[in-house]
């Protein structure tokens, strides 16, 4: 019978080689269908991950692109003056950074919270999306396009604070599983600036010019669509149980082992 001492060098050499191997006690080497098919899934998970990255840093090029002389005559807002014109610079400098580095959060190999970069990439997150949203309000309260434009961008505003602080709250928390669903309702909003773009494209190549919808409708229901749209998209994602990576039949009662039937 082996002595007490090499019982413990024994399980400490299995525990090494379990976490070497990446391997988990009682499971098999061998690849299931089951695991066939998440890998097959995690791959076109990072294809669409890599077309979103590509689409937010053009569109993030294109929006800055108007702000860099930071000459007010190039503005695509319409401004009430320097103030506002100051405000809406800001926003849009901490928006892009948001909306570029936003979709790393959701790269696999980097969503470990104990990952130095997974840290530093939602700290600068976080420190763009909160300013980001308070310097955005008084430019869409005063909103020279009136109330049809400045409804819907004051509530995305509003919204966005909510996720973002919501977001860092959970993390401080270290409540995980929480931050997991609160990141991605936050970068739901940010990516607001992508599909209210596309919406804009589309109703304008659909909506007949006999219907009378001027610019400013047209823009106004893009912006409704832009955020209400992710919402709905980001709460399907997360009650479906992809978004935690857990089946979906998990939130099923199971019977109690020895209850009575």
């Amino acid at each position: 019978m082996p002595s007490p001492y090499e019982l413990v060098v024994l399980t400490v050499r299995q525990e090494r080689d379990i976490m070497t191997s990446g391997l988990v006690p009682g499971k098999s080497a061998v690849e299931t269908p089951s695991s066939a098919r998440t890998r097959k899934k995690s791959t076109g998970y990072l294809v669409w991950l890599g077309f979103a990255g590509f689409v937010s840093c053009a569109v993030a090029v294109f929006s800055v692109s108007a702000y860099v002389t930071l000459d007010i005559d190039q503005s695509r807002t319409p401004v009430r003056g320097m103030l506002d014109y100051g405000l809406l610079v800001m926003h849009v400098a901490t928006a892009v950074v948001a909306l570029a580095v936003g979709v790393l959060q959701f790269v696999p190999s980097l969503q470990t919270p104990r990952r130095p970069v997974h840290r530093w990439v939602g700290r600068l997150y976080f420190a763009c999306v909160i300013p980001g949203s308070i310097f955005a309000l008084p430019v869409a309260v005063m909103s020279l396009q009136g109330l049809a434009a400045s409804a819907p961008l004051s509530v995305l505003c509003v919204l966005w604070f909510i996720t973002g602080v919501q977001g860092l709250r959970t993390a401080l928390r270290r409540d995980f599983r929480m931050h997991r669903i609160w990141m991605i309702r936050s970068f739901a909003l940010t990516a607001a600036a992508i599909t209210g773009r596309l919406y804009i494209v589309i109703m304008l190549a659909i909506i007949p010019d006999s219907y009378g919808a001027t610019d400013q409708d047209i823009s106004a229901a893009a912006n409704w669509f832009s955020f209400v749209g992710n919402l709905l998209i980001a709460e399907w994602w997360i009650q479906r149980g992809n978004a935690l990576g857990r089946p979906r039949n998990e939130g099923q009662r199971r019977p109690v082992q020895g209850s009575a039937k």
